[in-house]
C-alpha cells in the first residue's frame, strides 16, 4: 500500500482489528489530522497567491481548503461522539452523530459555494485585472495531485472500517482536486489578458461545491431519517437464522442502524409447535448469538409455530 500502509502501520496498532470501536476510532483521527496538517498548508499558500495576484478563483479555492480544515475538525468530533457508550438517553450509543457530522460538512460547503459563487458574478462584471502564472499554475496542479491522495486515502479507510463520514470527506477533498486544476486553468489563461475567465472558473468552482455539498446532504439526511438497509445484509441475517437447527422459517427480518457499528435486529422464527416452551427458548438464543457474531448485531428474535399451509 506503499505511503498509505506505512501511515496506517506507523499510527494505528493492531489495524486489522476494524471492528473495534478504539482502532475504529483512531482511523478516523489518523485520516483527520492527515487532513488537517495538509490543506492548512495548502490554504496559505493559496490564499497568499490568490491575494498575490488578484484572483477570486484562487482565492476561493484556498477558502474551500480552508473550509476542509474546518470539516476535518467536525470529523474528529464526529468519531470522538460515536465512540460514546450508550446511556440513558441514547440508550442505542451515539453512533449516527457520523451522519450529523456529515451533514454539518454538506452545510459548511454549500454555504461556501454560495458565497463565492456571488463573488464571482460580481468580479465578472467589474473586469478587474487578474495577474497569471505559470509558477502558482504549476503547484495548483501539484496541489491537486495531493488532494486526490487526500480523497483516496480517506475512501480506502473510509471503506475499510464503513464509515459514511470519511467517505464524505473524501468527496470534498476530491472536489478540491478538481477545483485545483480549474483554477491552474484560470491562472494561464489570465497570462494572455483573458481576465473574465479567473471569475468564471470561480463560478463553475463555486457550482462544484454547491453540488459536493448537496449530495453528501442528501445522503446524511436519508441515513438519519431511516435508510432501507442494504438487501445483502438483510440476506445474510436471514441465511444465518435459517442455518440454526430446529429453525423452520424465517421472515419480517427489520433492521435498524444506530451509526455503523450499532445494528439492531428484529425478526420472525418458525419452529415445530410440537416442541417444549424451553426448546424454543434456546432455538431463538442461539440465532442471536450466531447473528451477533456474524453479522455483528444485536437481535430480537420472535418465535411463531410453523405451518406447513
Amino acid at each position: 500500500m506503499g505511503f498509505t500502509g506505512w501511515l496506517v502501520r506507523r499510527f494505528i496498532p493492531q489495524a486489522g482489528q476494524v471492528m473495534d470501536a478504539g482502532i475504529r476510532t483512531k482511523y478516523g483521527y489518523l485520516v483527520a489530522m492527515v487532513s488537517i496538517v495538509g490543506n492548512l498548508l495548502l490554504a496559505l499558500t493559496k490564499g497568499f497567491f490568490g491575494l498575490t495576484l488578484n484572483s477570486i478563483s484562487l482565492l476561493a479555492d484556498a477558502v474551500h481548503t480552508l473550509s476542509d480544515v474546518v470539516t476535518s475538525f467536525v470529523v474528529l468530533w464526529g468519531f470522538k461522539l460515536a465512540a460514546l457508550p450508550p446511556d440513558e438517553k441514547h440508550p442505542y450509543g451515539h453512533g449516527r452523530v457520523e451522519n450529523v457530522a456529515t451533514l454539518i460538512i454538506a452545510l459548511l460547503l454549500i454555504g461556501v459555494g454560495i458565497e463565492f459563487g456571488k463573488a464571482s458574478v460580481e468580479r465578472f462584471f467589474s473586469q478587474e485585472v487578474v495577474e497569471g502564472s505559470l509558477l502558482v499554475a504549476v503547484f495548483l496542479v501539484l496541489s491537486g495531485l495531493f488532494k486526490e491522495w487526500m480523497a483516496r486515502f480517506a475512501v480506502s479507510v473510509g471503506k475499510k472500517i464503513n464509515s459514511s463520514v470519511l467517505v464524505a470527506d473524501a468527496l470534498n477533498h476530491r472536489s478540491d482536486a478538481i477545483i485545483s486544476i480549474l483554477v491552474a486553468g484560470a491562472m494561464i489563461a489570465a497570462m494572455f489578458g483573458y481576465y473574465r475567465t479567473d471569475a468564471v472558473i470561480g463560478l463553475l468552482v463555486s457550482a462544484l461545491i454547491i453540488y459536493t455539498g448537496w449530495g453528501l446532504a442528501r445522503n446524511a439526511a436519508s441515513a438519519l431519517i431511516g435508510e432501507k438497509p442494504d438487501p445483502e445484509l438483510v440476506e445474510k441475517i436471514t441465511a444465518t437464522a435459517g442455518s440454526v437447527s430446529g429453525v423452520k422459517g424465517v421472515h419480517k427480518v427489520e433492521v435498524h442502524a444506530y451509526g455503523q457499528e450499532n445494528l439492531l435486529v428484529s425478526l420472525h422464527i418458525q419452529v415445530d409447535p410440537t416442541i417444549a416452551v424451553t426448546d424454543s427458548h434456546q432455538i431463538a438464543a442461539l440465532v442471536k448469538y450466531c447473528i451477533l457474531e456474524k453479522c455483528g448485531a444485536l437481535t430480537t428474535v420472535h418465535v411463531e409455530p410453523f405451518s406447513s399451509q
